[in-house]
């Protein structure tokens, strides 16, 4: 008989992990070029929603909506940070699979392929959780006030991951590209 797992307790921590780990598998199941391609997606995605976001907010205020009942569902509903968050994957999705996208490299090794698929997939799943979590605050993309949420408080409290993301948001948004440069350099030399 297998015992119960009592002491496995679901944390931030633990779903980070987690969520890493999928990514990165991921990463290697699709291999490099389709990870780059899901990074330049996703940046495209994040603009897109942004400014989308940008656009039904304004719209909304001139209409006298506040932004919890922009569609005229109701007031504590985070409606706008729901909207972005369906867009964003509706939207990195299709252009991952339907932009045609070509990803190509001159030359590359099994070890720096290797090594690029595995910090693609870090610098991916960082860039994909700090998006998600922008959203979900409803605070604009790498706006400085997120550490000082209120919502927050209790994450960062029980999560030293968690913290770490927070606070370093705008490097897991620029992580991707500085890893985009570095494989363009060490797979077209």
């Amino acid at each position: 008989m297998i015992p119960p797992m009592a002491n496995l307790q679901m944390s931030w921590d633990l779903f980070i992990i987690v969520f890493f780990a999928i990514v990165v598998t991921y990463t290697f199941i699709i291999g490099k070029r389709e990870s780059v391609k899901v990074i330049i997606s996703t940046y495209i995605a994040i603009l897109a929603v942004q400014g989308i976001g940008n656009v039904i907010q304004r719209v909304g205020a001139e209409a006298g909506l506040t932004q919890n009942s922009l569609f005229g569902l109701g007031e504590g509903i985070p409606l706008l940070s729901i909207t972005k968050l369906i867009l964003f994957i509706v939207i990195m999705i299709l252009l991952t699979i339907k932009a045609g996208f070509t990803v190509v490299y001159a030359r590359e090794t099994m070890i720096v392929n290797i090594v690029i698929t595995v910090l693609c997939g870090v610098a991916t799943a960082g860039l994909l959780l700090s998006t998600l979590l922008t959203y979900a605050s409803g605070l604009p993309l790498l706006d400085a006030s997120l550490p000082n949420l209120a919502s927050l408080s209790p994450i960062i409290r029980q999560s030293m991951l968690m913290q770490l993301m927070i606070f370093n948001q705008d490097l897991l948004f620029a992580a991707p590209a500085i890893v985009l440069v570095g494989a363009g350099f060490a797979s077209n030399t």
